[in-house]
């Protein structure tokens, strides 16, 4: 359903339709018509597109996928041996992605704005004949969004916005046209109903609960129950098989958008659960959302489904860097080794598509990387088309070590580190933290340790360094951590990993600091308040004219934060702006 949250009841209803027919795509973006094999748990491209189709349809013979494109239906062989065919609409020129195929394969219902009011996007639901022709209007008033048909052909059941609080709930009336049956009134969103092949259920989403869920009815709105039960998930537009047996859905995560909220171009999932209910099984994850499963697309036979995914026309044509990604970034979605094993296919694959060519690790642990060997971690990072380029973790000297001088325990906690660094065959090992000093004396204590590190890195064939935060810029004692660490190491055994943002915060120019040391700042951290650029506070044209003399070698990107929750797109946008720097 083409249609965003009301925000406010400020908004005008013509103004909200307005906004809503033209902000779906707001970017250009390439499409991926794919085809899901339930019986082996795989998924194919069969046709790409550099422009915006949605909301793939399976005709009831097999023969035809039926798509949305610029307001427009069209149908596509499902093996991609045609192109796209346009089917006449008349002069109903303004489509959205709710289609709907009777099962005998001879109408297609579809919701529409009225081609005589086009100002206005008040969208109503209309019949044409497969074949083409001039579709004939069904409902009476809109807006509504169409998503069903009944199996005898004879009932529609869409979503509809109805009173004076435009209260947006399930409804049906007789396709060939009469008295509107509202089915639900419960407080919220109503939306997404779809009959079950023998008739007797509606299948819709409700955000009763708080959270967007998957819900079941009698066909006459009798007997509402909650279908599925996702705590991290708002989960939208259920689609039963043509068998009775299963149901797909697409879900949304809760940090992307808000439950009631379904738009295009967010990280989300494909759901399915059997048509008793039960837990869900995570089959797809990919970038898309508004268009990719809006309608019911299952084949015939119950074997195979289509969706659309997505990718961002400026993620594939900005010119590319080599740059890494500190995956502390997305700790929300990877921190844990649970976490990992859950997302970090899906994650890392996003994060190369965005631009990034390496990682920078930040979850070593007694031997493992996020719960994994450093082989099978770095598979995991190979496999998205990603490499390992450094590695944070730290062992800072306690008091004691700080006063006596002696730092044998703690530089024994660094071989086994070393050694599994070395069998992940990562090149740079970063420490990523120490306290804050309190005397020169502590600093030159901190100095020799982070030298005999390195001292053993090398050995091993691996770069050490140090990563600076914003107290080693902090005047101690007529000096500074940075100031004693960059003079009273051997160059040839620690290099000083220099946050750009911290420098500043700390009132320090990273300029000066990388001139001031030069051959010393192997690996750079380019980071910014939130989105890398959009600060203002951190001169990055200036810092990477710095990189020949500073000795960088490489940088890495990390976000503590983002402008949203949405740490994705907030490591998006700064990907491109690196990428057009």
């Amino acid at each position: 359903m083409k249609r965003f949250l009301l925000l406010s009841v400020i908004v005008t209803l013509s103004s909200y339709f307005s906004y809503m027919a033209n902000a779906q795509h707001p970017l250009p973006t390439h499409s991926y018509l794919e085809i899901y094999d339930v019986d082996s748990r795989t998924h194919h491209v069969v046709k790409e597109f550099p422009f915006v189709i949605e909301a793939p349809n399976w005709t009831p013979d097999g023969k035809w996928l039926v798509v949305n494109k610029d307001g427009k239906l069209w149908r596509i062989a499902p093996d991609g041996s045609t192109g796209l065919i346009p089917i006449d609409t008349g002069d109903i020129t303004q489509c959205n992605n709710d289609h709907v195929i009777t099962a005998d394969g001879k109408w297609i219902g579809l919701s529409s704005n009225d081609p005589a009011n086009k100002r206005s996007y008040n969208s109503y639901i209309y019949v044409v004949p497969f074949e083409g022709g001039q579709p004939r209007r069904i409902t009476p008033e809109g807006p509504c969004y169409l998503h069903g048909i009944s199996p005898d052909g004879k009932t529609v059941a869409y979503c509809a916005f109805r009173g004076p609080k435009m209260e947006q709930d399930v409804w049906t009336m007789p396709l060939r046209g009469g008295k509107e049956t509202r089915l639900t009134d419960s407080p919220g969103l109503d939306d997404g109903p779809e009959y079950s092949p023998d008739g007797k259920y509606i299948w819709f989403n409700s955000v009763r609960t708080g959270r967007m869920q998957v819900w079941r009815m009698k066909a006459n709105g009798k007997q509402q129950s909650q279908m599925t039960f996702d705590e991290d998930m708002n989960s939208w537009f259920p689609h039963v098989s043509p068998d009775g047996k299963n149901v797909v859905y697409i879900a949304y995560h809760d940090y992307e958008v808000a439950p009631d909220s379904h738009i295009a171009d967010l990280n989300v999932q494909l759901r399915m659960i059997p048509s008793g209910g039960g837990n869900p099984e995570v089959l797809v994850e990919f970038f898309g959302g508004q268009g990719s499963l809006n309608v019911n697309s299952w084949s015939p036979d119950s074997r195979r489904f289509a969706y659309v995914s997505y990718r961002l026309a400026e993620e594939m044509t900005a010119p590319s860097r080599e740059m890494a990604v500190q995956l502390y970034s997305v700790r929300s979605l990877l921190e844990t080794p649970d976490l990992f094993a859950r997302n970090h296919s899906y994650v890392l694959k996003r994060l190369s598509q965005m631009g990034y060519t390496a990682v920078e690790a930040a979850s070593y642990e007694d031997g493992l990387f996020s719960g994994l060997t450093p082989e099978a971690f770095r598979q995991a990072v190979e496999d998205a088309g990603l490499t390992i380029l450094s590695s944070h973790t730290t062992r800072p000297l306690n008091q004691k070590e700080l006063s006596s001088g002696d730092f044998r325990e703690a530089l024994a906690w660094w071989e086994p580190c070393i050694s599994a660094h070395k069998a992940a065959g990562i090149p740079y090992l970063v420490m990523s933290w120490s306290q804050p000093l309190e005397s020169k004396k502590q600093m030159e204590t901190m100095a020799a340790y982070l030298d005999a590190i390195g001292a053993k890195c090398r050995e091993a064939g691996i770069r050490f360094g140090y990563h600076c935060h914003s107290h080693e810029f902090r005047p101690v004692d007529g000096t500074t951590m940075l100031d004693v660490f960059a003079t009273q190491t051997k160059p040839e055994n620690v290099f000083i990993q220099m946050d750009v943002f911290w420098a500043v915060a700390a009132g320090v120019s990273p300029v000066e600091y990388m001139l001031k040391y030069p051959g010393r700042y192997e690996l750079m951290h380019i980071k910014d308040k939130y989105e890398i650029g959009q600060s203002g506070m951190v001169g990055f044209d200036a810092i990477f004219k710095a990189f020949p003399r500073a000795g960088t070698k490489g940088f890495v990107v990390e976000l503590e934060q983002a402008s949203t929750p949405n740490i994705l797109r907030g490591l998006r946008e700064s990907a491109l702006y690196l990428r057009h720097l």
